[in-house]
């Protein structure tokens, strides 16, 4: 390739590359801007907008063989789960009269608000709830005042009785880490995300925003040589984004990045998506949600397992999932 030729390539590539971000930055407005549209509306626009935006995430990173390969001891951090979303909210079945038809041609605020309430089994969704509805709202806010806290990092304990996915597929990054060259850690920490406390409410764009904002960071935000936090080679953080059911198709979509704690360099960053079709979310969340947890635990798994082969770590468990890498 001729200088003359490489220039040209090099202008072309750069002008590819500013399109698409500037691309990225009016899908994420015109995102923010759905999220107070009626509910029934937004579906088939917020459904699409997603698939775009998946494509807007940070490249993942691949850590040298010579570096995994010095990795003995690896910490792992859960990161804050984003609330769940369920498409047709499910309202509709708490509140049948909602589906009639002088309720739809009313605007929803009226007799509506949107809230993350908690179901029973403490799973945490984002949606409807009617003035004396039977589901709690969940305190989102909560600020820490333990002297336990270290940065962004909040101790486990703090945390009122909520099912939280990204903790259950913690403990099986551990479980598969575990063996004979890999000692793995659970912390006694997770990592917020770092959303102001006016804007932890059902709006999901603030949380992918915030999931999107931690992703994208080639320096951690922590400093994990603190006091309190054990000495290790690596410390993994482990994220879920894309987290809803759509009618009888769960989807779930894990986020993993491996890092050094002395330099609080990213060394490795990846994420692998899949979707199941099992039931409806109303028979998925019935009965304390346990239909529901074991299905996000089970795939959440095979996922954990597929990013942690991608980053080279060596795994207990043998077998891989089958999941979708069309956006790479």
């Amino acid at each position: 390739m001729t200088q003359n030729n490489l220039a040209t390539w090099w202008t072309e590539n750069n002008k590819f590359r500013y399109k698409k971000l500037r691309l990225c930055e009016f899908l994420k407005k015109i995102l923010h801007a759905l999220q107070s549209w009626t509910v029934m509306n937004r579906y088939g626009v917020l459904l699409t907008l997603f698939l775009l935006l998946s494509s807007c995430m940070a490249a993942p990173i691949k850590p040298s063989v010579h570096k995994t390969a010095e990795i003995r001891t690896i910490l792992v951090i859960p990161v804050e789960s984003p609330p769940l979303e369920v498409i047709p909210d499910l309202i509709e079945t708490r509140f049948p009269v909602y589906g009639q038809y002088q309720y739809k041609s009313m605007p929803t605020y009226l007799f509506l608000d949107e809230a993350i309430y908690k179901n029973p089994g403490g799973v945490l969704i984002a949606g409807l709830v009617s003035k004396d509805d039977v589901v709690p709202i969940a305190n989102m806010i909560q600020p820490s005042a333990s002297t336990e806290k270290i940065a962004d990092l909040e101790p486990t304990a703090s945390l009122p009785q909520n099912w939280i996915p990204t903790f259950i597929l913690a403990q099986q990054a551990v479980s598969q880490l575990n063996g004979k060259q890999t000692k793995a850690i659970l912390s006694g920490y997770y990592y917020r995300l770092p959303i102001a406390n006016k804007d932890r409410n059902a709006n999901l764009g603030h949380w992918r925003s915030a999931v999107e904002h931690w992703y994208d960071q080639t320096m951690s935000a922590i400093d994990y040589r603190q006091h309190g936090l054990e000495h290790v080679d690596a410390v993994l953080e482990v994220g879920i984004d894309r987290y809803r059911i759509f009618n009888a198709q769960t989807s779930l979509q894990v986020l993993i990045k491996l890092i050094d704690p002395d330099s609080r360099q990213v060394i490795g960053r990846t994420r692998a998506k899949t979707f199941t079709a099992e039931d409806s979310p109303q028979s998925l969340l019935s009965q304390d949600a346990e239909g529901f947890k074991r299905l996000i635990a089970g795939i959440g798994a095979q996922l954990v397992a597929d990013d942690l082969t991608d980053l080279g770590l060596p795994l207990k468990i043998s077998g891989q999932a089958t999941v979708d890498r069309s956006y790479r």
